[in-house]
């Protein structure tokens, strides 16, 4: 099946570019020239988006942000700003990867295949999302109250309030790596410090030790290590 990409970049001469280097690969491309069009043209079917950051109207950011309250396909922002302070807070607010222009054909189409693979492998595992739970093989979690249970028996666990958040967030998607510091700052609403690791590593623990049949040994909460962590 033909990998549906949406591609939104005000300026028209890299759109086309894109556009032509990705059909070249093989991809079904749809442009938008703002952030307002992409959210009118945006459904489940595109499987990946690639976002310019500096545009008129909604930035990248903001469309990002919008994006990832209903959709999970992966998001590259593709831009001129090049900080580490930008790059940091577009992967925080959902993207997850980061290119810079100018941008040689090469690297472009390798993020993109990377990108996609890693959606396609995980599309089978992710979270299918009905009007109250995420569902996965081995558990079910409510979205709006503190309920978890064991997929293959029902068996509800006992977790504590910050223990299900994190965990609601992990299994939103799985196989992604959320940071620490976004794990923090969603979960504790507070500036994420040095110190705030610890107590993420601590309730990590507490949901293995709940959740895991071998919490030494752990086959669905992972750390990713200097990344941060993850629910597969």
């Amino acid at each position: 099946m033909t990998s549906k990409i949406l591609i939104c970049d005000d300026n028209e001469e890299i759109r086309n570019i894109l556009c032509i280097l990705l059909t070249s690969e093989g991809y079904a491309v749809t442009e938008a020239e703002n952030g307002s069009d992409l959210l009118e043209l945006i459904d489940d079917s595109f499987d990946l988006l690639i976002l310019d950051i500096m545009m008129p109207g909604l930035n990248g950011f903001q469309v990002c942000e919008e994006v990832r309250k209903n959709y999970l396909m992966p998001i590259l922002f593709l831009t001129a700003k090049s900080s580490d302070s930008d790059k940091s807070l577009g992967l925080l607010i959902g993207g997850d990867d980061y290119l810079v222009k100018p941008f040689s054909h090469a690297e472009l189409t390798g993020r993109v295949k990377s990108l996609l693979r890693r959606y396609q492998i995980y599309k089978g595992k992710e979270a299918k999302v009905g009007n109250r739970f995420y569902e996965t093989d081995y558990l079910r979690v409510n979205k709006e109250i503190n309920e978890v249970f064991r997929t293959a028996d029902g068996v509800r666990l006992d977790l504590s309030d910050k223990e299900y958040q994190i965990l609601r967030l992990l299994v939103s998607t799985p196989g992604r790596v959320f940071p620490a510091q976004l794990i923090y700052e969603t979960i504790w609403e507070e500036p994420y410090l040095y110190s705030s690791n610890a107590t993420i590593m601590v309730h990590i623990r507490n949901l293995r030790l709940k959740i895991e049949d071998d919490p030494r040994n752990p086959h669905h909460i992972l750390t990713s290590w200097g990344k941060g962590y993850q629910y597969v």
